[in-house]
């Protein structure tokens, strides 16, 4: 039976501005996917950016994978246009001039409807035209394709990783020699459920690879230097995680790039890292409070244009699935700036400026909470005003600042459903007692292990929807929590304690 899952907004005593309608959601003609192939992609013959989607959806039970491409119109109105490009899901799409022809191309990797591994190059005709290159690539899924001059000649190569028909782990690079492409192996370990990404991290001027992703037995994070051409890995050691992604950035303006994962690790609790580049030298750890997200992806850019990078991520928290934007605030200090984008999982979202005025907007795609399958491009508003939302306002589960504290929290989740496995649906809320908390996310996992063993019809599989509040003293949190409590109780919900 599926549960539906009620997602309330409820109110402590603080003072914050917001964003107002930072993100505008725009008009298009996307179906709404999870597992999505996507892509922003420049035909090279207008001013804007296309958006390329494919993925799965179900449709009254039916398994539909559909590939669309949508065009700027007019007035936030995207409209589709036809192309060639294939439905695919589970796999990953990057474009790139390789052919240096003054257009953008497309890689793509993935699963076809038919069940049937795809690793393709299309080249860009023009016109919403692609020729299908026919080059031999290993086809793959679960995994990430990437362009990149790792050789230094001038043209784009490829490093592609994934898990073949045979189930076999691979990490790939495919060198370019004037369009013609040759499989060598850089001896990285293969992944699926990750990515590898090239970046320049010691200024050498060749590119480096930092991967992370589920190596079949282990979680993987490593990084790999390049000596003209070759690739050996840097001896230090990263948090090793599976079901993660990675991306290079500079992030603190210091011309050394730093690197950001976020994924879970050998226990499947959520982890997120950003590793602070030392001049080329070594990698150390900044402690940030950034959400730890799993089956994540990550996506650095300047949406605001003041010269740093921010951060954009969607994936899924032990409590339920998020999309983020952390705005940069300089020496590895991020804020939250409460986008108001729905949280996805099994999705992507990414940076680009599709109307090139200047500033960063976003194709975001993935399955919410309420199991809607999301496909829509929001819109960056040049300037947006700052708005005073009052004295009340409570952000969703808050993310301590360890540099204060103590902190006091209670957990609560809650569901239409019958929770002794009947057909006896009714509005439940749950909520825990209040605890001190000195590790992030401990009481979650606590409250979800006794939520999953005394309620016979809560699987496993629920446990990403969990909400906690956080109080800097225990008093304040015993009185949201019952303000909370009264608050499900005024519209009908039958209230369970779990107290431990």
């Amino acid at each position: 039976m599926r549960k539906k899952y009620i997602l309330l907004l409820f109110l402590f005593l603080s003072q914050i501005f917001v964003w107002a309608q930072l993100f505008e959601r725009a008009q298009t003609d996307f179906a709404g996917v999870m597992m999505p192939v996507a892509s922003w992609i420049d035909y090279g013959e207008g001013n804007n950016l296309d958006a390329y989607l494919a993925g799965e959806y179900y449709n009254n039970d039916n398994h539909i994978v559909v590939s669309q491409t949508n065009t700027y119109y007019s007035q936030n109105r995207f409209k589709k246009v036809s192309n060639n490009l294939p439905a695919l899901y589970r796999g990953d799409a990057a474009v790139g001039d390789y052919d240096r022809d003054g257009d953008e191309d497309i890689i793509v990797t993935g699963l076809t409807d038919g069940n049937q591994l795809l690793m393709r190059l299309y080249r860009n005709d023009g016109r919403n035209r692609f020729t299908v290159i026919k080059e031999i690539f290993v086809p793959v899924t679960d995994g990430s394709v990437e362009w990149g001059d790792y050789d230094n000649d001038e043209d784009l190569d490829i490093l592609a990783t994934g898990k073949q028909f045979n189930n076999q782990l691979s990490t790939i690079i495919y060198r370019n020699d004037n369009g013609l492409f040759s499989q060598t192996d850089p001896g990285l370990p293969g992944i699926y459920n990750g990515n590898a990404t090239w970046g320049d991290y010691d200024n050498d001027n060749d590119l480096d690879i930092l991967i992370t992703g589920n190596g079949g037995s282990r979680p993987v994070t490593a990084v790999y230097k390049n000596t003209n051409g070759r690739y050996s890995r840097v001896v230090q050691q990263y948090i090793p995680l599976q079901n993660s992604a990675g991306a290079w950035g500079d992030l603190d303006n210091d011309k050394y790039a730093d690197f950001i994962i976020s994924g879970e690790d050998a226990d499947g609790y959520p982890v997120c890292m950003i590793y602070r580049n030392n001049g080329g030298s070594f990698f150390s750890e900044e402690a940030v409070t950034i959400r730890p997200l799993r089956g994540c992806t990550i996506d650095l850019g300047d949406y605001d244009k003041d010269g740093d990078l921010d951060i954009l991520m969607t994936g899924e928290s032990l409590e339920r699935p998020y999309t983020i934007v952390y705005e940069n605030k300089g020496d590895f200090n991020f804020e939250n700036i409460i986008a108001g984008l729905p949280g996805v999982a099994e999705g992507n979202a990414l940076w680009g400026d599709y109307d090139k005025d200047g500033d960063l907007d976003i194709l975001l795609s993935g399955l919410t909470i309420c199991y809607d399958f999301i496909g829509d491009i929001y819109i960056n508003s040049t300037d947006p005003p700052e708005i005073e939302i009052g004295n009340n306002i409570f952000i969703n589960a808050p993310m301590p600042d360890t540099k204060v504290g103590p902190f006091y929290y209670y957990v609560f989740s809650s569901c239409y459903c019958d929770p002794e496995g009947g057909d006896n649906n009714a509005y439940h809320m749950y909520v825990s007692n209040v605890h001190l908390q000195t590790k992030r996310y401990n009481l979650n996992y606590r409250f979800n292990d006794l939520l999953v063993k005394q309620v016979p019809n809560w699987g496993d599989t629920d446990r990403g929807y969990r909400t906690s509040n956080g109080f800097e003293t225990k008093a304040e949190a015993e009185i949201s929590r019952n303000q909370v409590i009264e608050s499900y109780k005024s519209t009908n919900f039958i209230i369970h304690e779990i107290n431990w």
